[in-house]
């Protein structure tokens, strides 16, 4: 990663990297992780939704492998990412062509003419979007894989572009880590579900984020010390708290704990 970009990180940013990075060494599920990291680079670079894709220009398919917030993925996205490849979409057009730095779309697109387009009101109808990004990650010149960012409003500064670049050496080793668990998993036959808090904790409609919190309280840390881990505040932990409570079925902290390592949930 550039000095000069890394100096620039805020220390909640870096932070966050730090965090994204433990999360991903410390998962074993592959299918899951890809919605996290979106998260994370939808909160650092202040984004409103992220999806991370896989690119088959020649074939002119693609899908979704990743998201966020969650309920992007109430969204046929298979049949939206098809539907840009189909339509050219200024920002996979990029991609497509070998181009690795971030990037916005009005960098890349005539704004009267992106405006006019079927990806643009599609974006806006669905999503509210009115500003897009792509984060390219290293790979083949048959298959292209990145994140797509989207936001209304403002245009993505020059900031969150280096911030970006800043981060893409992470996503590609992120990226290459979890294609080899893939391989391992085919290889040995692994059971994931058996593995992963992840998996275990979307079947009680525990969400990636409550996750996190709900490991650091496993580790003893009070709602400030959590705060300050995560870079939110006392009470956005609590509110957090207050969800796992319900869906757990739990009404304090130790049986919280207890109940969430029955589950599989946290050490």
């Amino acid at each position: 990663m550039d000095a000069a970009v890394v100096a620039d990180f805020s220390q909640r940013e870096y932070r966050r990297m730090l965090d994204l990075a433990v999360a991903v060494l410390e998962s074993k599920d592959p299918e899951s992780m890809w919605h996290v990291v979106g998260q994370e680079v939808l909160e650092i670079l202040h984004a409103t939704t992220t999806i991370f894709v896989e690119l088959r220009w020649r074939e002119r398919t693609g899908r979704a492998e990743g998201w966020a917030p969650e309920w992007v993925g109430g969204i046929p996205l298979a049949d939206l990412v098809g539907r840009r490849m189909q339509q050219e979409h200024p920002l996979f057009l990029y991609t497509s062509s070998g181009q690795r730095a971030p990037i916005t779309v009005d960098e890349v697109a005539d704004r009267s003419a992106w405006l006019r387009s079927d990806c643009y009101n599609e974006a806006h109808e669905i999503f509210g979007t009115t500003r897009q990004m792509a984060l390219p990650l290293p790979t083949t010149r048959e298959v292209v894989r990145g994140f797509i960012m989207g936001r209304p409003g403002q245009n993505f500064s020059a900031r969150e572009v280096a911030l970006a670049a800043g981060i893409q050496p992470l996503l590609h080793g992120v990226d290459s880590h979890l294609r080899e668990i893939r391989r391992l998993h085919r290889t040995h036959g692994t059971d994931r579900a058996e593995l992963d808090p992840q998996h275990r904790a979307a079947e009680v409609g525990i969400t990636p984020r409550e996750l996190t919190v709900l490991a650091l309280l496993a580790q003893g840390l009070t709602a400030a010390a959590i705060a300050r881990r995560l870079g939110i505040s006392a009470s956005t932990v609590n509110t957090h708290l207050e969800r796992i409570y319900r869906k757990l079925g739990t009404t304090d902290r130790l049986t919280t704990v207890l109940v969430a390592r029955d589950l599989g949930l946290c050490r």
